[in-house]
């Protein structure tokens, strides 16, 4: 389910805070390893609750382009190598990025067989005092400065390890200082070990560390890079969970910017202490989990080496930083790349994944895993390969989150969670997230709006001037929330079909009395959405229901063709030569909805493969005993059939696709009723929605005197006669609106050995 909530008007207390930490960046593209092979770098631009108005800019090549963003949604910008850093020299090659709106930003740093990734910090996040991390001696490490907007900025570096700069070596301890003009970036080079280099500037700098040639564990060269962190943003506590914990080697170092440190590292085999001083680190395995507590700010750099899994063979090595806890959030944006398989790991002390929402879906619906240390969690999340921006959110605690795709011989990684100001409009008190986020419910009657308490108080209202677009609709208080009911025929809801998708729309107000004055104004939308896979556990004694979009698909069982009593108990007894009556119904309040059972097949399995059997197809009946019963109401269909056996198998299933529209679409499928194989392929060609939902009902037995015989799944001694039927239905529910939207699932066809029961007498 897709919930939008559009702020139009709010406090002006929301006009003067951290909405603008987010609308500016600067970054650099650090030499690539390669150097005959073209650059691929990619801009990922991503908005948030409000459309964006995004100019990207390059003073070196004259670049400067404007590009429009929606709300929630992304753009993808490519440069050519002639953005990349070359050598160890001052350019004007810092990309700068300015939104009238708040975004994220993301950088792809992309050659083949060797690329890496970053998440843009913005200007607000820039500090004046680094510490540098590369990955080692021996190779070809590498670190960039690079000036905003500011005419010029003094920039001294104290060198940990050695490199040349204009002719001259400095070695470590010696420092060295230069000038950088506005947009201009400077990259340094060495094949020493860099890391504990102190870099200091008059004005805030970012600053890119890594290398253009990283061997890891896998042997090859690999490009690794990270914007890193100002000192004044390093934390004291960290946990970290290895990012895959296949055949895969990871370290840690970390690094303090303060004499006498010292730094508690838990793991499983207990508490280790270290003392660094200013500008040194140590080194560390992680095979599990581990919690880092400090006397002192550090940063932590987390470098993957390489390593291989069940789906990659041989994948290369990426850096990261490890966030702290302190710096933890509710919501994040972010996105991931269509040429690698994708992963997201989660670091919460929530032990459950189905507080998480991964792109307005409870996590549990996704392929995961967790590991737990001291009572943090890491939820590792498969989301396959794919280009597109996410949003992941939790409804009460704060969490990190890193982000990663591997292929073979290729991997990139980032995080998430190093920011002071949050990227998304805070609540008054800096510390909410938006209400968009969790407090727009809707439900099968109706939606539920839940609106901080202390908005309506610094809006100088009470709790009864929040009302819907009817001034009676009022809402109450429920602890610190006003909330509000909002019923989908009442209240001055209306709905609307846009796209071919169906909107319930409202509007809650915030009037001071007596006044045409609205001091709040959130206009509501609860939207089905296509394209969400939901998912049910079998329960034999209960009729499951499933919420789809924000209207419930249910499936029932009857003893007879009145529909008047129905089936409670399982397994459900019936006779050798009995009928089988089913029910399809949307549970609403709207009686503009129709439902219409579009496909139902059999199979002697859950899997359905060749052996199908076809009883309704595209509308038309196609098995002679199928009956339709009244319903006496648009939003029900009720079915007989006598139950019938594949031969030689146990069980039959049954799979059918539901549709569901609206009479404010009509004409619509479900209108058409029965129709033809031409007239359904000119449908298919629409551009229909999908969604779809899994119910089951059952198990259903046959009587055999006064034996029962029990499903396949149970002992039992019979003639193959006289075996079970289980009837577990699975409906594919799908939303119209204007046309249709409508979900196929395509079967092979074979010749079955297809019968009904005899009547054996007793």
């Amino acid at each position: 389910m897709r919930w939008h909530v559009l702020w139009l008007l709010l406090l002006f207390t929301l006009m003067i805070s951290a909405g603008h930490a987010q609308r500016h960046f600067i970054t650099a593209f650090l030499e690539n390893y390669r150097p005959n092979v073209q650059a691929d770098l990619q801009l990922y631009l991503v908005s948030h609750d409000q459309p964006a108005s995004v100019t990207v800019t390059m003073p070196l090549s004259s670049y400067n382009e404007t590009v429009l963003l929606d709300r929630n949604s992304s753009t993808r910008l490519y440069f050519g190598s002639e953005f990349m850093l070359f050598g160890q020299q001052i350019e004007s090659k810092v990309v700068t990025v300015n939104s009238d709106a708040n975004i994220s930003v993301f950088a792809f740093n992309i050659k083949q067989e060797t690329t890496d990734a970053l998440a843009c910090f913005s200007d607000k996040e820039l500090g004046t005092e680094y510490y540098i991390f590369t990955t080692g001696a021996g190779s070809a490490n590498q670190f960039a400065v690079a000036n905003g907007r500011e005419e010029e900025v003094q920039v001294a570096i104290t060198m940990s390890g050695s490199l040349a700069f204009n002719g001259v070596e400095y070695n470590s301890k010696q420092t060295f200082d230069f000038t950088l003009g506005s947009l201009q970036v400077i990259q340094f080079q060495s094949s020493s070990d860099l890391t504990g280099t102190r870099v200091s500037s008059s004005t805030p700098v970012a600053v890119f560390s890594g290398n253009q040639c990283f061997t890891g564990k896998i042997g090859a060269c690999d490009f690794v890079v990270e914007q890193l962190v100002p000192v004044n943003n390093w934390g004291t506590n960290f946990v970290i969970f290895p990012l895959i914990t296949d055949e895969s080697s990871q370290i840690i170092d970390i690094i303090s910017s303060r004499p006498n440190t010292l730094v508690d590292v838990v793991n499983n085999g207990g508490t280790t202490q270290y003392h660094l001083d200013q500008g040194s680190h140590i080194s560390l395995d992680v095979t599990s989990g581990l919690l880092v507590n400090a006397s002192e700010p550090i940063m932590i750099s987390y470098l993957f080496q390489g390593g291989r899994n069940s789906l990659v063979n041989s994948f290369d090595p990426f850096l990261t930083t490890v966030p702290p806890n302190s710096f933890f959030r509710r919501y994040y944006k972010f996105v991931t790349h269509e040429s690698y398989y994708n992963y997201i790991l989660i670091v919460s002390q929530s032990s459950s994944p189905t507080d998480f929402y991964l792109d307005h879906q409870p996590l549990s619906q996704y392929t995961w895993s967790s590991q737990s240390f001291e009572g943090f969690y890491g939820w590792k999340v498969e989301l396959g390969k794919m280009n597109m921006e996410h949003e992941i959110s939790h409804s009460s605690l704060a969490f990190g989150l890193y982000v990663y795709g591997i292929e073979i011989e290729i991997s990139y990684g980032y995080s998430l969670g190093q920011e002071s100001t949050f990227q998304d409009p805070p609540l008054p008190d800096g510390t909410e997230e938006p209400e968009a986020l969790s407090q727009l419910t809707c439900l099968s009657h109706g939606a539920k709006y839940q609106l901080p308490l202390s908005l309506v108080t610094n809006a100088n209202i009470s709790i009864n001037d929040v009302h819907l677009h009817d001034p009676k609709c009022e809402a109450h208080q429920e602890g610190d929330w006003a909330v509000i009911s909002v019923p989908y025929d009442k209240c001055g809801s209306r709905i609307l079909i846009e796209d071919g998708k169906t909107f319930y729309v409202n509007t809650v107000y915030g009037t001071v009395p007596g006044t045409p004055i609205h001091r709040i104004e959130v206009p509501l939308k609860c939207e089905m959405v296509a394209n969400e896979t939901l998912s049910m556990h079998f329960n034999p004694t209960v009729t499951d229901v499933v919420a789809l979009g924000h209207h419930n698909i249910s499936l029932k069982f009857y003893h007879s063709e009145d529909f008047m009593d129905p089936v409670t108990t399982f397994p459900y007894e019936v006779g050798m030569h009995g009928r089988l009556y089913v029910e399809f119904k949307v549970d609403s309040d709207d009686e503009g909805l129709q439902i219409l059972t579009e496909n139902c097949k059999s199979s002697p399995s859950l899997e359905p493969g060749d052996m199908t059997y076809s009883i309704i197809k595209h509308g038309c009946f196609q098995d002679s005993t199928l009956h339709t019963y009244p319903a006496g109401d648009q939003r029900e269909e009720h079915f007989g059939f006598q139950i019938f056996k594949f031969e030689d198998f146990p069980e039959v299933y049954l799979f059918c696709d539901v549709i569901i529209c609206h009479d404010d679409s009509v004409p619509n499928r479900c209108t058409q009723g029965c129709i033809g194989e031409r007239q359904k392929r000119d449908l298919s060609g629409s551009n229909s929605q999908f969604q779809a939902a899994r119910l089951s009902q059952g198990p259903i037995v046959f009587k055999n005197g006064r034996e029962v015989q029990r499903p396949a799944y149970q002992e039992f001694s019979q003639s193959p006669a006289h075996l079970s039927l289980v009837g577990i239905l699975c409906a594919v529910a799908l939303l119209a609106g204007v046309g249709l939207l409508l979900q196929r699932i395509y079967y092979r066809r074979k010749n079955l050995g297809y019968a009904l029961l005899p009547d054996r007498g007793e």
